[in-house]
């Protein structure tokens, strides 16, 4: 059924508002026109009573011409006529015949129906007759009751004559009314009902609700934005409390992460001032190892901070244009300390390839988690490999270790925070598991992708894809 707007259901509703009161005025009229009708015939055989009989010499009554002159009329005005006379004598149109409606009364029924036995010996069915007379002589004494009306109407007349006009707007009448209350009550109040409940039920957590819907647009657009409103406060809820498990994982983890080096560099300071260590030599050491747990305790507020302006929607703020392989040439010549001291090489073999646009200091903040994950899982004296190349409409770098790998429970999750796997876990690592979080952000945030597998020859391989288009 196609829908209706609200404006055209106002109109057709002011239409049958309008409608209404004409069918009730012309079912009025015509009960009115019927009422008058009756009116009117009553009055005539008054008037015809009048003209031909009361005014009528008494002394006619005994006349059989006056008679027959008076039931001549009586047949030619298409009037049934009746008249009792005092004595018992009757005298009625053709049509008549004998009245079979006339009973005669008795005694103490003639008195009880208040008449004068004398002059009323018959009963007559007065439904038949709408208009009676009595009439009476000069000294008042009784002559006769007539009783007159028009003939009845065949029945088959009285069905041709059926005010079928009043029929047809009643039936119509009552059937706009029924269809117009099945119509708002299917298309306007059900659904108001159905949102009241799943209001109610929204309120008490179920989101999953389905509403009816309704050939009135905006009812149906109603329905239908109140059911897109619970799935997002569903899905809103479901992601509050994945955000909220993900908080308390975060914070646990960053306790966890924290606590180590701080609990080092407290035992190595509490030696030194308690004067544990008389060997200068045995100081210097344990000096070291505080720098080093202060430098590591540091490297992880760092990475915590990081990850939170990433978080908080970093925006891109300086675009050029520029080499990929220049990137990682930086890169190399500033990881060059830790590059030497596990004694790695890191090798660039680079194709011809379209420059990219983007952030520099970002794209570089992503690359260089990558190749600090690298070297920290090589082995020493071994090589990390870097090849740019130009595929489609990206520019595909792809890194390459020598060490173990990712286990293979572990690629999916290796891009989530604080997420270490199970080999780093239990070694004591000394990785916070955000570099390669941030690194994720920061691709996507240049429309890009990175993938982590590993090589069928060597270990992790890591595959960063940078569209070749310049970022507005």
């Amino acid at each position: 059924m196609p829908k209706i707007s609200f404006k055209a259901f106002i109109a057709l509703s002011l239409i049958v508002i309008v409608f209404t009161p004409i069918l009730l005025a012309k079912t009025v009229t015509r009960l009115t026109d019927v009422y008058s009708s009756k009116e009117n015939q009553i009055f005539d055989l008054d008037l015809w009573v009048q003209d031909n009989i009361v005014n009528t010499y008494k002394t006619q009554f005994d006349k059989e011409e006056w008679k027959s002159q008076l039931i001549k009329k009586a047949e030619e005005d298409n009037i049934d006529l009746l008249i009792i006379f005092a004595d018992d004598g009757l005298l009625y149109t053709e049509g008549m015949q004998e009245p079979k409606n006339t009973l005669p009364l008795k005694g103490d029924q003639a008195l009880s129906e208040n008449l004068d036995e004398k002059s009323n010996l018959y009963l007559v069915q007065s439904n038949l007759y709408p208009v009676h007379y009595n009439v009476y002589s000069a000294d008042d004494s009784f002559i006769a009751t007539v009783y007159i009306s028009f003939p009845p109407i065949p029945a088959e007349e009285q069905l041709k004559s059926t005010n079928y006009d009043f029929v047809f707007y009643i039936g119509a009448f009552s059937l706009v009314s029924i269809l117009y209350i099945v119509f708002l009550q299917v298309n306007l109040m059900k659904p108001l009902r159905a949102i009241n409940k799943s209001s109610q039920l929204i309120s008490n957590g179920t989101y999953s609700i389905d509403l009816p819907g309704s050939n009135i647009k905006e009812m149906n657009y109603a329905t239908q934005a109140f059911i897109e409103m619970a799935k997002n406060l569903k899905l809103s809820k479901e992601n509050n409390e994945r955000l909220e498990d993900e908080r308390k994982l975060f914070v646990s983890s960053i306790v966890h992460d924290l606590r180590t080096p701080i609990f080092s560099l407290r035992g190595y300071l509490e030696g030194l001032i308690k004067g544990l260590f008389k060997n200068e030599q045995k100081k210097t050491q344990y000096l070291e190892m505080s720098m080093k747990q202060a430098n590591h305790l540091n490297e992880l507020v760092t990475s915590l901070a990081n990850y939170s302006n990433i978080e908080g929607q970093i925006k891109l703020e300086e675009i050029t244009v520029f080499q990929v392989n220049d990137l990682v040439h930086d890169l190399k010549q500033m990881l060059y300390i830790n590059l030497s001291e596990k004694k790695l090489t890191l090798e660039v073999n680079n194709r011809k390839s379209h420059p990219i646009a983007g952030d520099y200091m970002l794209l570089k903040r992503a690359f260089e988690n990558v190749l600090i994950n690298g070297i920290r899982h090589s082995p020493t004296t071994e090589k990390i490999e870097v090849f740019i190349r130009e595929r489609d409409s990206f520019i595909e770098t792809i890194i390459l270790d020598n060490g173990k790998g990712f286990a293979e429970k572990d690629l999916e999750h290796i891009f989530k925070p604080l997420y270490k796997g199970e080999e780093e876990k239990f070694s004591g690592g000394q990785s916070m598991g955000l570099g390669l979080t941030i690194a994720q952000v920061i691709i996507q945030k240049h429309h890009g992708t990175i993938q982590a597998a590993n090589d069928e020859d060597k270990g992790a391989k890591i595959v960063i894809k940078i569209p070749k288009n310049i970022i507005e």
